[in-house]
C-alpha cells in the first residue's frame, strides 16, 4: 500500500518490519490512540452506503427513477455488471444497509419482505428462519408477498417446524395495510431530508474494541 510506504518511510514499498503500529491502528481516530489516517476501502463502502439510500428515494434520486423504470425498483435489479459494476458493488451491500435502517411500509414495492426491518420482530428471516427455507422467492418485497394469499409466497409442502412458523407470520403483518405511498427508509445516520452522512457512518463504524460492523 503506497499510503502505508509513505507514511512510515517516504517511498512506493514498505516491509512490515519499518512500520511502527498496524495500518488497522493507524486508521484508528487519535482519540482511540490511532493517527487519524482515512482508510479509504471503508470509506468508499461509506459512500456507496450514501448511495443505495438515495437509490431508495424515488422522489428525489436520478439513480432510484431509473431503477424504477427499467427493473421495477431496487429489489428488482439484478445483482451482476450488466447494468454496471458501481451497482454490482452497491448491491453487495444491502444486508449492511439493511442492519442500519428501519422502513414505513407503504405500497411495500422496496422493501424486502424478508431482510428488511419493517416489524418490531425484526429482519423475518431472522425471526422464522425455518420458513424462510421455504420462501419461493426469498428477495420478494412487501408487496408482492401481502398483495397475494400468504400460503402462495412458499412451497407446497412445508415441515412441521415451517408449518408452525406460517402461522405465527399469519398474526404478524395484521396491522400493517398497503398503502399507495411510497415506503420510507429511516436511518440514524440521515439528515431532516432523509440524506444519508456518509461522514457520520464511518466515524460510528471505526471504534476500537468492537471493530467494523460493514
Amino acid at each position: 500500500m503506497r499510503r502505508r510506504a509513505f507514511l512510515w518511510i517516504g517511498e512506493e514499498i514498505v516491509s512490515g518490519a519499518q512500520c511502527l503500529v498496524s495500518w488497522e491502528r493507524a486508521s484508528l481516530p487519535k482519540v482511540d490512540g490511532g493517527l487519524g489516517v482515512r482508510d479509504l476501502s471503508l470509506q468508499n463502502t461509506c459512500l456507496l452506503m450514501k448511495l443505495l439510500h438515495r437509490a431508495h428515494e424515488i422522489k428525489d434520486s436520478a439513480c432510484s427513477r431509473w431503477l424504477e423504470t427499467k427493473f421495477g425498483g431496487p429489489l428488482e435489479a439484478p445483482e451482476n455488471t450488466k447494468i454496471g459494476t458501481h451497482w454490482a458493488l452497491m448491491h453487495r451491500l444491502f444486508p449492511d444497509y439493511r442492519l442500519l435502517t428501519t422502513v414505513e411500509v407503504g405500497n411495500g414495492r422496496s422493501t424486502s419482505f424478508w431482510h428488511d426491518c419493517w416489524l418490531a420482530t425484526g429482519p423475518l428471516v431472522d425471526a422464522l428462519p425455518a420458513l424462510f427455507t421455504h420462501a419461493c422467492r426469498p428477495e420478494a418485497s412487501v408487496q408482492r408477498v401481502l398483495g397475494a394469499e400468504l400460503r402462495t409466497a412458499f412451497v407446497s409442502r412445508l415441515t412441521t417446524m415451517a408449518a408452525e412458523e406460517l402461522n405465527k407470520l399469519a398474526e404478524l403483518p395484521a396491522d400493517v395495510h398497503l398503502t399507495s405511498e411510497l415506503d420510507i427508509r429511516r436511518c440514524p445516520w440521515e439528515d431532516k431530508a432523509h440524506k444519508l452522512s456518509s461522514s457520520s457512518i464511518y466515524k460510528a463504524v471505526i471504534c476500537t474494541s468492537e471493530g467494523r460492523v460493514l
